[in-house]
Formats: structure tokens, C-alpha cells, sequence
């Protein structure tokens, strides 16, 4: 598998996109003493508990959420879109039940900056209260918003043909606060 930057790799394990031949997330399979450690550390939130997070965004059609939670590797996700006209909101919550393994990639994103593109802006920032990641394209009007939550939720807001501030404020709605509280 080739090496990605830590924004690509961060996406990918949100979209799922990053998976060993039995379809697990690559580099996500815990040994069997690892594995173990993180099933006692960690009761892990099912991707429908973690569709209560979803932002309410007046003015826009939420889609139908997709979800799926993997007990045996202790991860959860769940991805849902929302519409308004031309533009599209897609907002990804996924708990990785502090899995160091997954939490690497968005770790390592929040300190050093993946190689940018031409007309790509990138900064770090916090997203109520929680360090974040931003990159935005204004040619395209296509931007992303990675989110730790709690040092164990990875939030990632993806916003196609709309605007900065329309992208930055749906990360902003999600109740983060109360994703933090969840044990």
C-alpha cells in the first residue's frame, strides 16, 4: 500500500477506504494483547448512537446516514450528507475507542501540515474548544474540517461548492461538548 499524507490517510479511514483484504481498516488490526487492552479501556459507541451528533442545519436536506459499528476492531462510523441547492455538506463522526493505530493519522495531521496543493489553504485551529484541521480550496469552493474530540472521536465536515465560512460553521454545530462526555 503506498504512503499517504496525514490529511489523506485521515480521510480515508473515515470513509472507510483503507481496508486490508477482509475488509478491516489497514493498520487498524490490534494484536491479540492490544486488542484486548482496548476492549477493557473503552466501551465503544455504536455509528446509530453516534447519529444523534449530527448537526441541525436549517435550510438544508439531510440524507439518509449510513452507519456501521465493528466490535471486534473497536471502531464505529457513521456519515450522513446534507443538500442545500448546488452545494453539499457531508459530515463524518467515527469513534476510534483510542485506538493509537487510528488515532495516528489525524495525530499527526494536527501537528505538521500534509503537502498542500496549489490554491489550497491549511490551517490549524480549534472547533469548539477541540484541535482541528482545515484545508480549503476557494477556486472550487471545496474544503474539509478534521476534528479530535476528546483525544477518541475523529469528526471530519466536508463541504463541496460552497464557501469557507458555510463549512467552518457546520463543524460547529455538531455538539461536540456532549460527544466529549460519552465514556
Amino acid at each position: 500500500m503506498a504512503r499517504l499524507s496525514g490529511a489523506a490517510c485521515v480521510a480515508m479511514i473515515l470513509a472507510g477506504s483503507i481496508v486490508d483484504g477482509s475488509g478491516v481498516v489497514a493498520g487498524v488490526r490490534a494484536s491479540g494483547v492490544r486488542a484486548g487492552v482496548l476492549r477493557q479501556a473503552c466501551r465503544l459507541v455504536s455509528g446509530q448512537t453516534l447519529e444523534t451528533f449530527y448537526p441541525v442545519m436549517p435550510g438544508w436536506v439531510r440524507g439518509a446516514p449510513t452507519s456501521e459499528t465493528d466490535t471486534q476492531e473497536m471502531v464505529s462510523r457513521t456519515t450522513v450528507d446534507f443538500e442545500r441547492g448546488t452545494s453539499g455538506i457531508s459530515v463524518e463522526i467515527m469513534d476510534s475507542c483510542r485506538n493509537p493505530d487510528v488515532l495516528a493519522l489525524i495525530e499527526e495531521a494536527l501537528k505538521v501540515f500534509p503537502p498542500a496543493t496549489p490554491g489550497t489553504v491549511q490551517r490549524h485551529l480549534t472547533v469548539n474548544g477541540f484541535p482541528a484541521y482545515e484545508e480549503w480550496t476557494a477556486e472550487v469552493g471545496n474544503g474539509e474540517v478534521h476534528v479530535l474530540v476528546a483525544g477518541r472521536f475523529m469528526v471530519k465536515v466536508t463541504a463541496a461548492i460552497s464557501d469557507l465560512p458555510t463549512l467552518e460553521n457546520a463543524a460547529r454545530l455538531i455538539p461536540m461538548q456532549k460527544l466529549a462526555a460519552l465514556k
